[in-house]
Order: structure tokens, then sequence, then C-alpha cells
């Protein structure tokens, strides 16, 4: 009995050792049941399965393998397709795989072709990693997968996302979109996705919102209209798997969101057939980023290989007759299934060669299990790298950038086709996108591309940001000429006062209406809000707000916490406390403050040469010498004729000929008796000389007299701060800009008016003395209806900016500013200052004038004065008329010249002769 049971158990060894010996070795295949969707494909196939189509490649590996005679140990090399569930979480494949790795009645696993979610590596990575077991996968794209550390067993085919990510930023900067707005599904994909564009794109795309969408629930983590409606882009990125993307697009259709004021771009394509009940042009316009297998002068694609694996498939007897017959129906990742298996069968086949057969020891419990003589067959895998069914598949490591693989991208536009009764929704192909290349190229027409984009014509790009196009908009304004001027045709209120504008300025330009009937206004505002909506295309009613109104107030009506309107136009500064509560745009006009003060009837000081002002000091010094030069030349001429009807000394000879000089540029005697020709022609010149010189003296002496006259009682700000006007005798809008200047920078003691209008009246009647305000408002008010009763002294102070008024993260900023800038550049806002700003009925010589085009210059008097540098030329044209007087002197008096240079001669030569005759 005992030798039986031994005998027994003897054989029952040799059967168990000849099962190991024979079982060889398998790849082990894990795809998704045929009822579920792949978690992110972008290309699904509505007549086939993508998932059938990965287990047809994958045997075809196997079958192929066989062909070619790949054998380890001398044993075919066996496969194994375990089916899972898309929507566990990874643990159940993990359970699988344990489960066929402990049955000892199978081949050893010694790889494993999948899974076909990253969201699965997750789990079965580090568990390979530790038995040494490779996992090729088809389609886990999530980029921390390249992580050697927690997944040194880890390989794929696909590119990885950030290939995606790079593609997607570049669509981007091709149409110059910088922000979206990124909707993610609750997985691995969609937050691998947002990880890389934060992380590595983070200054190329700025994403302004996320929504996280569960699959599970249907739902996202916060409402979908309001979080488009607030965001500050308007491009929607959707990265998320194909049966979420499809459920997101189905919301957005729910919501309107579809087309409006939104682009949508998905990195999966959605099956139209869920959509049956919506109209299909709704859809048009959707964009769709999706990773397509190259050709082979692209992507390097093996076509013999190629050719082999599908007419294994196409041979099979029952599988084969749902063979697609283009290769465009076949899903990328059942060609992505096919390199994977062939990597492993290429690996395997190396290391049996070199007789290094790795083996799986088996324990029962799949964690204590190990592969076994691994080092070979892993250095082997680690430098693939062949042209596959998919393109060029390399394991190195160190090429983690995945450059040179000839990924491939291909930009989807959904656009309807049909006729009105029938009409189907298709995806046409728009531009490509290449690894090698790095950019996006048109598929058809360099020059044009055929996108159907939302609210906007053929070809025009929509931009990225909120626009103010089809929006309501609701506007304050407040009087302030020449920026708001209001009619009020009841004559009824403080409008009133100003009814006379309407005569001043004609209507240049239709009024706008407001909310109140009897109220229109008109100006630099309501014209820069007229131009604004013919480019913007937006709807606005427009308020009056009440003269009693501080501007402080005004302003704090747009602020989040008191919003009343959208925008506040008027003339109202960018201050720094008040960008603490609003926005402001970009500036539209640019303005200093001003002093208003009335005109002082007498002259400030007085001055003993002030009638000398009208000429420098150098001229009067040139008139002068002209009057001696001219006395002594006339003395020359008519010497011979003063000597001898007065026969007086010399002295007194060229005092009279001084006084013929000054006669003659003063009061142009005519009765001075001349006898030469040199004596005349000096005159006339003296005369020319005077009657210049009187006329513009006199016209100079009367300008600054009369500017004189008209100047203010102080010169500029520095007057003010050293208490040349006492404190409370200067009027200050309270509320203001104005008013926080005043008391910042010069006194807390002030005269406090409510409006600009008190102001005007409070200066008339002598009740203040000064005040400031804008000095765009005060010279349109001083040059068109206080003409010679109020002037405006000193230069301007303290620039700054008008601009409209804006609520905080206002969404239309943006587009406001860029508008704003475009009427700069191309001079419109230089039209409307011309067109009001400088407006004006006074007349020119009116007070406001002078100070007004003289702000930049310390003295208005010394403008009015003339140096040598304006008058030299014309006491240089007196020169050379008594150059010529002298030339007819010359001719004149020849003879008697030539006698008496004669008689010196001889005079010269007698003292001479006299030595040599007593020598």
């Amino acid at each position: 009995m005992h030798r039986v049971m031994s005998r027994f158990l003897f054989l029952l060894v040799c059967v168990a050792l000849s099962i190991d010996i024979l079982n060889g070795v398998q790849i082990l295949g894990l795809f998704p049941e045929q009822g579920d969707t792949l978690s992110h494909n972008p290309n699904v196939n509505q007549s086939g399965h993508w998932t059938n189509q990965c287990m047809q490649m994958f045997r075809a590996a196997i079958v192929l393998a066989s062909d070619y005679k790949i054998y380890v140990d001398g044993q075919p090399i066996a496969s194994t397709i375990l089916n899972t569930n898309i929507e566990s979480n990874g643990f159940a494949e993990l359970e699988l795989v344990c489960r066929t790795m402990c049955n000892r009645t199978d081949s050893d696993i010694v790889g494993v072709v999948g899974p076909a979610s990253s969201t699965k590596v997750r789990y079965l990575g580090p568990f390979a990693a530790r038995i040494h077991l490779p996992l090729i996968s088809y389609s886990a794209t999530n980029a921390d997968l390249d992580d050697a550390y927690n997944y040194a067993t880890f390989y794929r085919t696909i590119p990885s996302d950030t290939l995606l990510a790079e593609a997607v930023v570049q669509l981007f900067n091709f149409f110059s979109w910088s922000s979206c707005i990124i909707i993610l599904g609750k997985d691995d994909y969609g937050y691998g996705g947002l990880k890389i564009l934060s992380e590595v794109y983070h200054s190329n795309l700025s994403i302004q919102d996320r929504l996280i969408f569960d699959l599970r629930l249907d739902k996202f983590h916060a409402n979908l209209k309001e979080t488009l409606e607030k965001s500050r882009s308007r491009i929607v990125l959707v990265w998320a798997c194909q049966n979420s993307t499809t459920r997101i697009i189905r919301h957005a259709l729910n919501d309107g969101l579809i087309g409006g004021n939104y682009v949508w771009i998905m990195t999966s394509k959605i099956v139209f057939n869920g959509f049956k009940q919506y109209d299909p042009t709704k859809l048009a316009g959707v964009l769709a980023v999706v990773h397509i297998i190259g050709n082979s002068s692209t992507s390097g694609v093996n076509e013999t290989l190629q050719k082999e694996a599908f007419d294994i498939w196409r041979n099979r007897p029952y599988e084969g007759k749902k063979a697609p017959e283009k290769l465009s129906d076949v899903s990328p990742f059942a060609m992505y299934t096919f390199d994977a298996t062939w990597a492993l069968i290429q690996a395997l086949n190396k290391s049996s060669i070199d007789k290094k057969s790795p083996s799986m020891s088996k324990a029962t419990s799949c964690f204590d299990s190990s592969l076994q003589n691994y080092t070979t067959y892993f250095d082997y895998l680690q430098k693939t790298r062949f042209f596959g069914v998919s393109g060029i598949v390399d394991f190195s490591k160190n090429d983690l950038n995945e450059d040179n693989h000839g990924g491939m991208y291909v930009l989807y536009s959904v656009r309807s086709k049909g006729n009105s009764k029938k009409k189907e929704v298709i995806y046409e192909q728009i531009m490509t996108w290449h690894e090698t290349s790095h950019s996006w190229t048109n598929y058809t027409n360099p020059d044009k591309l055929n996108i159907i984009w939302p609210r906007n014509p053929i070809n025009t790009v929509p931009t990225d940001y909120p626009q103010l196009q089809g929006q309501y908009l609701r506007i304050l304004v407040i009087e302030a000429p020449p920026f708001v001027i209001i009619h009020n045709f009841s004559n009824q209120g403080h409008f009133s006062n100003n009814i006379n504008n309407v005569k001043h300025n004609n209507f240049r330009c239709e009024p706008l209406e407001t909310t109140n009937s009897n109220i229109l206004i008109y100006g630099f505002v309501p014209d820069l809000i007229r131009i604004l909506q013919s480019q913007m295309h937006f709807n606005f009613t427009i308020d009056v707000a009440n003269l009693s109104t501080d501007y402080h107030s005004l302003v704090s009506l747009v602020a989040n916490d008191n919003r009343q309107y959208d925008i506040i136009l008027s003339d109202i500064r960018i201050t720094s406390s008040r960008l603490l509560k609003v926005d402001f745009s970009t500036p539209y006009h640019e303005n200093t403050f001003r002093i208003i003060t009335r005109p002082n009837p007498y002259s400030t000081s007085f001055s003993l040469f002030s009638c000398f002002n009208p000429f420098t000091w150098d001229v009067w010094a040139a008139i002068f010498a002209v009057i001696i030069y001219s006395g002594f030349i006339i003395y020359i001429f008519e010497r011979h004729n003063i000597k001898t009807e007065h026969c007086e000394s010399e002295f007194k000879s060229i005092l009279i000929g001084i006084c013929h000089a000054m006669t003659s540029i003063l009061i142009m005697d005519g009765n001075i008796r001349l006898s030469t020709h040199s004596s005349r022609i000096t005159v006339l010149g003296l005369y020319a000389l005077g009657i210049i010189l009187v006329a513009t003296y006199t016209a100079n002496l009367s300008s600054f007299l009369t500017l004189n006259r008209s100047q203010a009682t102080i010169s500029g700000i520095d007057d003010i701060k050293n208490g040349r006007l006492p404190f409370s005798r200067i009027g200050i809008v309270t509320n203001s800009a104005v008013s926080d200047y005043y008391i910042q920078n010069i006194s807390t003691e002030y005269e406090p008016l409510s409006t600009i209008e008190e102001m005007y009246s409070r200066l008339l009647d002598h009740t203040i003395d000064a005040s400031i305000w804008d000095s765009s408002v005060l010279e349109y008010a001083v040059n068109n209806y206080y003409c010679e009763k109020l002037i405006i002294a000193g230069v301007g102070f303290v620039k700054s900016s008008f601009a409209i008024v804006l609520p905080k993260n206002w969404l239309y900023k943006r587009d406001l500013d860029l508008h704003i800038l475009a009427l700069r550049e191309t001079q419109k806002l230089e039209s409307l200052e011309n067109a009001w700003l400088r407006h004006r009925t006074c007349p020119s010589s009116s007070s406001s004038s002078s100070s007004s085009n003289n702000e930049n210059k310390e003295d208005n008097s010394k403008t009015e004065t003339f140096s040598l540098d304006v008058l030299g030329g014309l006491f240089l044209i007196f020169l050379i008329i008594t150059a010529i007087a002298f030339c007819f002197h010359f001719w004149h008096c020849r003879a008697a010249i030539i006698n008496g240079f004669r008689q010196t001669k001889k005079r010269m030569r007698l003292p001479t002769l006299q030595t040599t005759i007593k020598s």
C-alpha cells in the first residue's frame, strides 16, 4: 500500500512538472467590455465598436508571431483576453490579473497589453513594477505615468497628453486666443490635461474658470450656465472622455450655450446618435482636436506590417466579416494595441534567441509572484524602436518628450449636411498639426478656413474675451460742458441755466435721448457713446444725474456693493482712492487742474521802465547805435553845408547831424534841407527804419498794456500755496478729485462749493476770489460763456486722465479698452476734442485766449517782446543803404578827394627834399 501511494505521488509530481514545462508564456490583454465606451476615445467608429477592433488587432499580432515562427523555449506565444468594466476604479482589473497569474494551469504571464484608462494604470502600474511585469497601454495618456520611479515597467504606444496639450495651445495661438474656460472629466484624463495646461503652458494659456463633470452622477460641481456667463473668456475647452464630452455638450445645448457667444473645442469626438432630438444646425461650429494615425510619409507607418495584420483579421471565420474596408474606419486604439503587442513579442523573441527567456515564479499570492530572468527581456524592451502600424514606436526612457514619433492631430469642425427636410451632422477636417513641424496647417485652402464661427461671418475669428455686442448698458452722465451739455425742453430745474448751449453749438450733431423725454444731451461724451455703439453694437439707456450729486457719490453708483449702473461717463478723473472701489477704462482724454479767477482791473505792479517792454534791451541799444551812426555820416555828408549856413564848430555840427537822424526816425520830418544825394539816401533809409520800428513798438505796447490790464491777481498754484489769497476766499467743489488734492497738498481751509455752476456764480458775485477745476471744463466755460468776466490763471498742474467708470472686474472691460484705443489710433478721439474742447464763441482777443494759448509759458508779457534776433535784418538793411550812400558820396567828391590826396603826398615829399639839400 505504501509503495502504491509513493508511485501515485510520483506520477502527480511528474504531471505537474510536465504541465509547467508545456504551459509556455502568454501575453495578457485587458479590454473594456463590448458595451463600454473608451475613457477618452477621440475617434469612435460608429459602424464597429472600438473594443472589438482592439481585440482583433491583439489576436492578429499573436497569430502573426506564430506565422513568423517566433517561439519562446520552443513554444508559440499564447494570449488571454480579460474583459474589464470601464466604470471600475482599477481594483477590479488588479484582481483579474492576480487571479490569472496565480492559476498554475495557465501559461506564465510575461506581459500585459492595457489597461484602457490612466486611472486603472494608477493601480496596476505600481503592482507591475513590484513583480517586474511589463505593462504596455494603448490608450492611457496621462503624462504622470511617464514617472519611471513609480511606473518603472509601464510603457505606451499612444502619445501622452503632453503632445495634445502642445497642439491645443498652438491652436489657441493660431487664432490669437490667450484664455479659456476648461471643462474636465472627473478622471485621470481630465485632471492630467488640467495639470499640463496649468503647469507647463500657464504663460501661454490663461484658464479663467474650470468646471468638473462627474460622469457617474451626470452633473457638474458648479452651475454650468452661471459659470460660463460670468467668465472672462468665451472659449470653452472640453478635456474629457467621449462619453463625458457627449453628455457635457448635451447639457450645454439644454442651457442654450452652444454657439452664440461661445466657441467650443473638444478633445474627443461625440457620437451624434444621442442628439436626434436637437436641431442639427445648433452643433455647427463646435470644434474637436483629435489624434489620428498619419500616412507612412508623415508618421513612419509600416505599411507591410499593417497589411499583414489586416489580412489575418479579415481571414478570421466570423470576425473577418466585421473588419472595416477602409483604413480610416479603424480606430487608432486598435493600431496602438497591435504595436503594444508586437513590441512585447519582439522583446520576447530577442531574449529567447539569447537563451534568456523570462518566466513567472508563481505563488499563492500574486504579490509574492515575480518575473524571473527579466533583465535581458527588459533591456530589449527599453531599447525598442521600430516602425509599427501606428507610426514610430519608441520606449527609450531618455526620450520622454516623444519628439519625432510622428504624432498627428486634426482639427474637425461640426457642420450640418443635407436639405431642409433631412439634415445630418458630420465632421469636416479643417487643419492638421504634425509633431515634426509643431505647427497647424490648413487642410484644404491655406488662405481660407472653412469654419462656421458662432455669431461671426466665415473666416472672422471670434475673440476669446466677452464682447459688448448685444448687451444692454445702463449709462449715467452728469452735466459738465463740453463733455456733457444738457438741454431741457421743460425749462425747469438746474438744466435751464444752460439752455443757451444749444445756441452756441447749433446742434452740430444729433443729441442723444435720455430716460427723461424732456432732456437731451450732446457734447463730447454723447458723441463718444454714439461712436462706440456703432462699432460695438450694444444697447443702452442714459440717465442724467442731478447736479447736486457729488463726484465721489457718483462713482460709487457702479461699485459692486451699490451697483445701480453699468458705466458712468463724464469729466471723471482716475484717482487712487476711486480705484479701490471701481475700475476705469482706458483713458479717453488727458487733463490738468487749472485756476479760474476774475481779471484784475488794474496793473498788479508799478514799473518805471514798463514802456520799454515791447523791445528787448539789445534792440534799444541797436536803435541808439543807429542814431549815433546816422548822425556821424550825415555830418560827413553835410559838413560843408552846415558850416557855411551856421558857422558852427565841429562838435555842434555832429549834434546837428544826430538831431537830423532822430528826427528822421521818430517824426519823419520832410522839411530837413539836405544838399547831397548821400544824405538823402541815408535819410530815406532812416525813414523806412523808423516806420517799421514805430509801428512795431506801437502795436506791441498796446498789446502789452492790454494784457497787463487783464492779468489775474495770482499767477498760479504757487501763489495759492504761499497764501497770496486767503484760503477762505478759495472755492473748492467738495467730494471731488480737486478737494482731495487741495486738502492733501494745500490746506484744509477753503470755501466749500456744491456744484461747478456755483463756482462760476460765486466768482462773479465776488464772494470767492479763485477756484480750481479741470482745465478743459474751465477753458470751455471761459471761451464760450464768461468772456472777459473770468480768466484762467497760471499753467496746468496735476496731470491726470478722464476715463469711463466701470464696475470691479467688469467682463467687458477688455473689449471696451480695445475699442477706445482704436479710436485714439484712428484719431477719432482727436477729432472729438477739436470739435468740442476747442470750440469758442468769445472774441479771440479775450483774456481767456491768451491764458489758454500760453499755458506753458511763465510770463505772458515776455512772449510779446521783440529781440534783436527778430529785428536784426532790419538794421542790416539800413547798414547796406548807408554803404550805398557812402559810394555816392565818394563819387560826388572824387575830385576833392583826389586833389586832397595829391596835396597830402606833396606835403610828405617836401620835408624829404629839405633834408637832402641840407645834407
